[in-house]
Protein backbone atom coordinates (compact mmCIF):
# COMPACT_ATOMS: atom_id res chain seq x y z
CA UNK A 1 0.00 0.00 0.00
CA UNK A 2 0.85 3.54 -0.67
CA UNK A 3 1.70 5.89 1.69
CA UNK A 4 -0.39 8.62 -0.26
CA UNK A 5 -3.79 8.24 -1.44
CA UNK A 6 -3.50 8.77 -5.05
CA UNK A 7 0.02 7.78 -6.84
CA UNK A 8 -0.57 8.60 -10.18
CA UNK A 9 -0.96 12.89 -9.18
CA UNK A 10 2.53 12.10 -7.89
CA UNK A 11 4.04 11.48 -11.12
CA UNK A 12 1.77 13.94 -12.52
CA UNK A 13 2.83 16.62 -10.42
CA UNK A 14 7.16 15.47 -11.03
CA UNK A 15 6.31 15.33 -15.19
CA UNK A 16 5.41 18.89 -15.09
CA UNK A 17 8.08 20.29 -13.04
CA UNK A 18 10.50 18.57 -15.62
CA UNK A 19 8.79 19.56 -18.39
CA UNK A 20 8.61 23.46 -17.20
CA UNK A 21 11.63 25.22 -18.90
CA UNK A 22 13.67 26.77 -15.79
CA UNK A 23 15.94 28.80 -18.33
CA UNK A 24 13.26 30.34 -20.55
CA UNK A 25 11.57 31.80 -17.12
CA UNK A 26 14.44 32.91 -16.09
CA UNK A 27 15.76 35.11 -18.73
CA UNK A 28 12.30 36.51 -19.33
CA UNK A 29 12.19 37.39 -15.28
CA UNK A 30 15.79 39.11 -16.37
CA UNK A 31 14.59 40.98 -20.00
CA UNK A 32 11.75 42.42 -17.07
CA UNK A 33 14.11 43.67 -14.50
CA UNK A 34 16.59 45.12 -17.12
CA UNK A 35 13.40 47.08 -18.44
CA UNK A 36 12.44 47.72 -15.11
CA UNK A 37 16.01 48.94 -14.25
CA UNK A 38 16.20 51.75 -17.11
CA UNK A 39 12.50 53.03 -16.38
CA UNK A 40 12.95 54.30 -12.84
CA UNK A 41 15.56 56.71 -13.37
CA UNK A 42 13.29 57.79 -16.10
CA UNK A 43 10.45 57.70 -13.67
CA UNK A 44 12.07 60.05 -10.97
CA UNK A 45 13.45 62.79 -13.51
CA UNK A 46 9.90 63.14 -15.00
CA UNK A 47 8.08 63.19 -11.44
CA UNK A 48 8.78 66.64 -10.96
CA UNK A 49 7.83 68.21 -13.96
CA UNK A 50 4.36 66.27 -13.53
CA UNK A 51 3.50 67.68 -10.09
CA UNK A 52 4.71 71.04 -11.09
CA UNK A 53 2.73 71.40 -14.53
CA UNK A 54 -0.37 73.01 -12.87
CA UNK A 55 2.31 75.25 -11.81
CA UNK A 56 3.52 75.95 -15.08
CA UNK A 57 -0.32 76.69 -16.62
CA UNK A 58 -0.41 79.34 -13.53
CA UNK A 59 2.59 81.20 -14.83
CA UNK A 60 2.46 80.62 -18.37
CA UNK A 61 -1.26 82.19 -18.39
CA UNK A 62 -0.45 85.04 -16.34
CA UNK A 63 2.47 86.41 -18.51
CA UNK A 64 0.31 86.09 -21.56
CA UNK A 65 -2.45 88.42 -19.53
CA UNK A 66 0.72 90.59 -18.42
CA UNK A 67 1.98 91.20 -21.86
CA UNK A 68 -1.65 91.89 -23.23
CA UNK A 69 -1.67 94.68 -20.46
CA UNK A 70 1.37 96.21 -21.02
CA UNK A 71 1.14 96.32 -24.88
CA UNK A 72 -2.56 98.44 -24.55
CA UNK A 73 -0.30 100.64 -22.17
CA UNK A 74 2.70 100.98 -24.88
CA UNK A 75 -0.10 102.10 -26.84
CA UNK A 76 -1.59 104.18 -25.04
CA UNK A 77 1.93 105.86 -24.04
CA UNK A 78 2.25 106.41 -28.10
CA UNK A 79 -0.93 108.14 -28.83
CA UNK A 80 -0.07 110.97 -25.95
CA UNK A 81 3.08 111.45 -27.37
CA UNK A 82 1.70 111.77 -30.80
CA UNK A 83 -0.76 114.34 -29.75
CA UNK A 84 1.94 116.64 -27.32
CA UNK A 85 4.79 117.07 -29.75
CA UNK A 86 6.01 119.74 -28.20
CA UNK A 87 6.31 118.42 -25.37
CA UNK A 88 9.34 117.01 -23.41
CA UNK A 89 9.01 112.82 -22.82
CA UNK A 90 9.55 111.16 -19.68
CA UNK A 91 9.89 107.68 -19.47
CA UNK A 92 8.99 106.22 -15.89
CA UNK A 93 9.05 102.57 -15.16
Amino acid sequence: MYPYSNPSLITKGASLLKSIKWSSILDGTGKTLGVINQAIPVMYQIKPLISNLKTIMKINSSLNNNSDTNIKTTENNINAVETNKNSPIFYID
